[in-house]
């Protein structure tokens, strides 16, 4: 049976700030996807953050990261289990789940200042029709959108198909696709140009949908990284969620928020029509230091034992001051100049009263 593979490509000139992007070794994959670029150029995207909800039939991704390109022209391929849709992402979407999930403060008072005592490429507007093994089905423009919709037998189809149209995908992302295509996966390449002298930093998220039995987190691809990896995931349920699969035990896994999200906490679209279909949130951070052998899997999730709420904390300590003084000091002082002035009055006093006595003395 012929296995089909979907390519979307996407213009993507609006970048936005999300995380601080950290710099990392050249690598042909990432947290969902992989990228392919010209020859010789470098690559790789270290951190991504995903926001995930499902209906039991169709699941909805949006997509941030952050990516090192040595180019100001490179595609995204991501592996979907049926035939995506995407679309560009409101950029506010992060920022606003920046805000909701935020860490608790907890403020620990002080009296006493810290004196340091002890610890402390082109497609070329392809017209539909079939090149060299693979069927261009479709060329559109959504927007700032050009979707491209390709047919291909295999990865080795469209390994050949990039290459043509000056893109090399590495050996070891076309090995890391051979699973996906026995399965009859489908796959969404984005295309990411920009003016500026290159892609590296925060790209403009994407708001991508596709069918699916379950909800799935395409993570296979991300064995061919070479530097390392980190992900948080933002997921959207009736309950509290865990992670199911194999990877889970691999790397540093930690909970990061979980609880009920209001209407009221959330304005762009996307998260609005997210909220109002499931309102508790987990988000979790995944860390890779060795992608290769640490990610096994795809990342899928299933309901939790309870509903619980989390939220990291954050302890921060502030000084009580007196007259912008530090309190313990400044009341040290304030007492010790009250007991003086107490213990000269009392010496006045008593001054005083044997002067009297005296006195009473002589004129007796």
């Amino acid at each position: 049976m012929k296995r089909h593979v979907l390519l979307r490509s996407a213009l993507a000139t609006a970048l936005m700030t999300v995380l601080a992007f950290v710099a990392a070794p050249a690598a042909q994959a990432c947290a969902c996807g992989g990228f392919v670029a010209s020859n010789g150029i470098s690559v790789a995207a270290s951190v991504e953050r995903v926001v995930l909800s499902w209906d039991g039939r169709t699941e909805r991704v949006l997509l941030s990261m952050d990516a090192l390109i040595d180019s100001a022209d490179a595609a995204l391929l991501i592996p979907t289990p049926s035939p995506a849709e995407a679309a560009l992402a409101e950029p506010e979407v992060f920022s606003e789940l920046d805000d909701v999930t935020a860490p608790e403060v907890v403020v620990d008072y002080t009296w006493w200042p810290d004196l340091g005592f002890g610890a402390g490429g082109d497609y070329g507007g392809a017209e539909p029709g079939a090149s060299d093994g693979v069927s261009v089905l479709d060329t559109t423009r959504l927007g700032d959108l050009e979707v491209t919709v390709l047919e291909a037998d295999d990865a080795d189809l469209l390994t050949e198909w990039l290459n043509e149209h000056g893109y090399e995908m590495r050996d070891t992302l076309a090995d890391a696709l051979m699973p996906y295509v026995s399965e009859g996966w489908y796959y969404l390449a984005v295309r990411l140009t920009t003016e500026a002298e290159n892609l590296s930093g925060a790209l403009q998220p994407l708001d991508i949908t596709f069918a699916s039995d379950q909800m799935i987190y395409p993570m296979r691809l991300s064995a061919a990284a070479t530097a390392d990896q980190h992900v948080r995931t933002y997921v959207f349920s009736d309950h509290r969620v865990q992670r199911t699969d194999e990877t889970s035990s691999n790397g540093e896994l930690d909970m990061w928020f979980a609880g009920e999200v209001a209407a009221s906490q959330v304005t762009s679209d996307a998260l609005v029509s997210i909220v109002a279909e499931h309102s508790y949130l987990t988000v979790q951070d995944h860390y890779f230091p060795d992608p290769e052998s640490q990610i096994v899997s795809d990342f899928t999730f299933g309901r939790a034992a309870s509903d619980t709420p989390y939220r990291e904390q954050r302890y921060e300590t502030r000084m009580r001051e007196v007259m912008g003084i530090p309190a313990g000091p400044a009341l040290t002082i304030i007492g010790m100049v009250v007991v003086l002035v107490g213990v000269l009055a009392l010496s006045g006093l008593t001054r005083r009263r044997r002067r009297r006595l005296r006195l009473a003395a002589v004129e007796g």
